[in-house]
């Protein structure tokens, strides 16, 4: 699941905003919310990186706070969304 992967505290949750495509990659975006329906930041995950890249990755995971300060920029190789 997609929660592991990202620095959320208990409470928070993850609620869809949108996808964007940009051939040929598309771009699924999130927004964490506290309990309280607070905004605390944003989860944007890329498909289809670029395949002329030195190293092996299919998704990019970034997820960032309210203030726009990256928490977590990763690479993999296979969906978070697929992960068990």
């Amino acid at each position: 699941m997609l929660r592991q992967y990202l620095h959320l505290d208990a409470n928070d949750r993850l609620e869809k905003h949108g996808v964007a495509h940009h051939d040929p990659a598309t771009v699924m975006c999130w927004r964490i919310l506290s309990a309280g329906g607070q905004p605390k930041g944003t989860v944007m995950l890329y498909d289809k990186l670029s395949t002329r890249r030195s190293w092996p990755a299919e998704y990019r995971l970034t997820q960032r706070d309210a203030g726009g300060k990256v928490v977590v920029d990763k690479l993999m190789e296979t969906s978070p969304l697929d992960a068990a």
